[in-house]
């Protein structure tokens, strides 16, 4: 039993790990001559439903949390239809769900996040003055 969660470890890292370069090549490497006007679809979802000010968050970070959180939430997805569901049907069904929830809450933290990280900027600005 021990070595099956062992090899499972190990497929989830190299699974995270591939996934992690994949994107960051792809997507976060490509973005570095991006213009301030221009803007990643994740950042526009955060600043739609939480009207965060995209030109206050530092873009560098915020390519490298959402590279990560992207590839957690496909190596979790993978993992999970994979190893729990027998049935192609309930694969993809299930697959579906789990993905747009894992967006979700994944892309709902985030968004605290950087809400909370503006909103104590303004407050440290106010007690300067």
């Amino acid at each position: 039993m021990d070595k099956i969660y062992i090899q499972l470890i190990i497929e989830t890292l190299l699974i995270f790990i591939a996934v992690f370069l994949f994107n960051y090549f792809v997507f976060v490497r490509k973005n570095k001559k991006l213009k301030k006007d221009e803007m990643p679809l994740e950042l526009i979802y955060l600043s739609g439903i939480y009207e965060i000010n995209p030109k206050k968050i530092n873009f560098r970070s915020f390519q490298y949390a959402y590279c990560f959180i992207n590839s957690f939430i496909i190596t979790a997805t993978y993992l999970a239809v994979t190893y729990l569901i027998k049935t192609m049907l309930l694969k993809v069904i299930i697959g579906i769900v789990l993905l747009v929830l894992l967006i979700v809450i994944c892309y709902g933290l985030l968004g605290r996040y950087y809400l909370y990280k503006e909103i104590k900027e303004s407050n440290q600005k106010k007690k300067k003055k």
